[in-house]
């Protein structure tokens, strides 16, 4: 059980000037180890410093003591909560990181007149001082202040911390009609975010109310694209926070991949396969897109693809029946020869789904299926002379 604090904390106001000093000194840590990483996109830090600038309140910051240096005779404090505030002051006025670029919204620091200067150092900034808070009550702290929902899945969580990146942006947008873009970076044509979502949410929908809720939907698009991006299968969602966090202020091939991937799902979506098909269960689904995203589509012969994925699915239901009803079908003559590759297929469809080596076999066996639907080179006699 956790210890009760002895003493509430009350709120002080620091100014600015006092906490940047503190921070350039390098008595003030704004990453202890329990903190989460800088995710800010740009226009936050933009707007952030815009806030002291018109003289707004923001929430307050939370500091707790650190380490006695009983030799330099100094006290460290470390940031509970307010890193990347701390941080995006600290940046302005030093003219760094997002705020040394030519043009930005606001003024820059060393623009601001002596007046506007001395305003914006001498803004109160309230804070609460952790004075006698363990290290164990400290980090109870920030987990209490950064969780309103302690049931929170890993998606809703991740959510949290990086759902303003332009990657996660981008597919925000692409499964949601009535999500603010306003702050994006880069806005999506509202006619194909109607393709993806008549396909995922139409009436046979892909995704239940239940799992959109809980974001699955969300997790879903991102293996998606990280594993467009990245041109390569990988396991679980190992790759998926990487990209978010490479591409959180823009997300470079965004257009590209919005066009080509909104034409897959309506390739898709075309081929009007019945909903019941193990082709549009998440996992075969999944691997189909990825696949189909590697071709020119026009190329493709719709209707043989259409007809052998139609196939298959008869063969995986065969499969999936006992021995006593496969033994019946093969005595009325219709049953099905299986090899070992359609076979190992079907495994990696209901096993295993998110791992490397499962998701690798089937994109093998899918390839093979949409290449023999493409056109096929056309063979040239060589003469020798």
């Amino acid at each position: 059980m956790n210890r009760r604090l002895a003493d509430s904390i009350p709120a002080n106001n620091v100014k600015i000037i006092e906490l940047y000093n503190k921070l350039r000194a390098k008595s003030l840590d704004v990453r202890p180890d329990f903190q989460r990483k800088l995710v800010w996109k740009k226009i936050h830090k933009y707007k952030f410093i815009e806030t002291i600038l018109l003289n707004y309140p923001f929430p307050e910051i939370y500091i707790a003591p650190g380490e006695l240096d009983s030799e330099s005779i100094t006290l460290t404090e470390k940031v509970v909560d307010g890193q990347q505030r701390l941080t995006a002051i600290r940046d302005y006025i030093e003219g760094t990181d997002v705020f040394a670029e030519t043009k930005i919204s606001i003024k820059k620091f060393s623009q601001l007149e002596p007046i506007e200067k001395a305003a914006f150092l001498n803004y109160e900034v309230s804070v609460r001082y952790l004075k006698n808070s363990t290290e164990e009550q400290t980090k109870e702290i920030f987990q209490r202040i950064n969780k309103t929902d302690y049931a929170l899945n890993k998606i809703e969580r991740f959510n949290a911390q990086w759902g303003d990146s332009e990657f996660v942006c981008f597919a925000k947008q692409m499964l949601d009609n009535e999500y603010d873009n306003s702050e994006v970076a880069y806005k999506i044509q509202p006619k194909n975010i109607e393709e993806v979502q008549k396909f995922f949410f139409g009436a046979d929908p892909i995704f239940s109310e239940s799992s959109t809720a809980r974001m699955t939907d969300l997790q879903y698009f991102l293996v998606i694209l990280a594993t467009i991006v990245g041109d390569e299968y990988f396991q679980r969602n190992n790759k998926v926070e990487e990209l978010v966090e490479a591409f959180n202020d823009s997300f470079t091939q965004a257009q590209e991949i919005e066009q080509q991937l909104t034409d897959v799902i309506k390739f898709i979506n075309d081929l009007d396969l019945p909903r019941t098909t193990t082709w549009l269960n998440k996992t075969n689904l999944f691997t189909l897109i990825i696949e189909l995203y590697k071709y020119e589509l026009p190329e493709l012969n719709k209707e043989k693809l259409r007809s052998d994925l139609i196939s298959i699915d008869h063969k995986y239901r065969y499969f999936l029946l006992d021995e006593v009803d496969k033994d019946a079908l093969i005595a009325a003559g219709k049953g099905y020869e299986i090899d070992s590759e359609t076979s190992l297929f079907f495994q990696n469809s209901r096993v295993a789904v998110n791992d490397k080596g499962p998701r690798i076999q089937r994109a093998q066996f899918v390839e093979k299926l949409i290449k023999s639907t493409a056109p096929q080179p056309i063979e040239q006699n060589i003469i020798e002379f």
